[in-house]
């Protein structure tokens, strides 16, 4: 497993993340019209396991509604395919730029430590076409909204030109996995964001292509029940920290305040993110609040554009269960949020024990805790900062407060029971 010390130079360019966003693979050989043979399984560090061969691209879909792993954002969606690539080769994604929020081609190894990545805003457009995320005259036809991303083996981590380095330390040949992630599409309804999933093609340093079909979108190998969920499961907990999660700071889930998650690494992390955490207990009749002062972002769910100039790209607070492999169990995005003055209030709570004033007509979010028999993980995601905000959790510096980092945009929690909520409101449980 990669130490977070090893990926320092990485972190400090792509601005660090520090808790992993659910998304794992499995390696996939070419389709049945491929031109060469199939790409034979490769280590995973699993113990020793192969990593299971499937027959089409992107088979992997995690979400709190697919596959439930390592803490995914219920907003969002990861498509995970891997790949094997010999000294010359490359994996080919041609794409479309979805209708959403936000997006990301990001390779990692067979551990889960991340190499490269790009996000949207830094993905050049094909020629004669536009790029929604960085221009804004782009228009709205997706045939005019196209990319080519190249993930090659033995070039340098952040050479840019629409390349990802396939491979760590510049190596030249090896495997890993290029996840695809889409962050609140334009529908709901729609994941990939209104347009199809790239295609894949794996170039051979002969000349020769092996094209890659696609998986159809409710293939049972994508699905909870499929042939690739243990495995996922497994992997989950074989790259997990030894010991499991390691917790947030000094916080206990009887004494809980957002810290910066301690070494998590081997999650498959996201670039962009970055979080604080906090441990929670259930009791009957108990109740967590949380709030804080509410960065700006662009609301695309009412048709704000990706380019409007605001603090951060997306924030969410989600509760996760602090169990392997991780499952997320609900979440709050910025745009499901209610404000008050700009300033958010959370409860989180059983629907038995949720106050009748946590509605959002009465400018307050709630979040369902989930199963009580487990301690949960309640997550902040900070998505990419403007440059001139300095109070993102991406600010902090190593050894910093959070909360004098952040200021008014640190979130506090304390516990409260619901009678006491039910008897006078947030007013009645006041933040530490």
């Amino acid at each position: 497993m990669h130490s977070f010390e090893a990926m320092h130079s990485l972190r400090q360019r792509l601005g660090a993340c520090s808790l992993a966003v659910g998304i794992l693979a499995v390696l996939a050989v070419p389709s049945a019209n491929a031109a060469v043979p199939a790409v034979p399984a490769v280590p995973a560090g699993t113990g020793g396991a192969s990593v299971p061969k499937v027959s089409c691209g992107w088979p992997a879909v995690v979400s709190p509604s697919r596959l439930n792993f390592a803490f995914p954002e219920t907003n969002a969606t990861y498509w995970v395919m891997p790949y094997q690539l010999a000294k010359g080769d490359q994996l080919v994604a041609e794409g479309t730029y979805p209708s959403a929020r936000f997006t990301s081609l990001t390779t990692y190894d067979t551990k889960g430590s991340p190499i490269d990545s790009l996000a949207d805003n830094a993905i050049a457009p094909s020629a004669g076409s536009k790029n929604p995320f960085s221009q804004a005259n782009a228009g709205t036809d997706p045939a005019q909204h196209r990319y080519r991303v190249i993930a090659r083996s033995g070039v340098k981590a952040g050479s840019g030109h629409n390349t990802l380095a396939a491979t760590a330390n510049s190596a030249a040949s090896g495997s890993g996995f290029i996840a695809l992630r889409i962050y609140v599409p334009d529908q709901s309804s729609d994941p990939t964001g209104g347009v199809p999933l790239p295609t894949l093609a794996i170039q051979h340093q002969g000349g020769s292509t092996s094209n890659i079909a696609t998986c159809p979108a409710a293939g049972s190998s994508q699905g909870p029940a499929g042939p690739l969920a243990d495995f996922l499961r497994q992997l989950v907990k074989s790259n997990a920290p030894p010991g499991g999660f390691e917790g947030c700071g000094k916080s206990t889930p009887s004494a809980p305040g957002f810290a910066v998650p301690n070494k998590v690494g081997g999650l498959f992390p996201n670039p962009y993110n970055k979080y604080l955490c906090t441990p929670i207990e259930y009791k009957s009749g108990r109740i967590a609040v949380i709030r804080g002062k509410a960065p700006t972002f662009p609301n695309t769910s009412l048709d704000q554009s990706v380019l409007t100039k605001t603090q951060l790209r997306y924030w969410s607070l989600c509760q996760n269960q602090w169990q392997l492999p991780y499952p997320s169990s609900s979440c709050a995005a910025d745009f499901q949020t209610a404000l008050k003055d700009g300033k958010y209030t959370y409860v989180v709570s059983t629907p038995q024990d949720r106050p009748a004033q946590a509605t959002t007509s009465h400018q307050i979010t709630w979040i369902s805790w989930g199963p009580t028999n487990v301690n949960g993980i309640l997550l902040l995601r900070n998505m990419l900062p403007a440059g001139d905000f300095h109070n993102a959790v991406q600010s902090i510096q190593k050894g910093q407060d959070p909360a004098t980092v952040m200021g008014p945009y640190y979130p506090t929690i304390t516990y409260c029971t619901k009678a006491a909520f039910d008897k006078g409101g947030p007013d009645a449980c006041p933040a530490p």
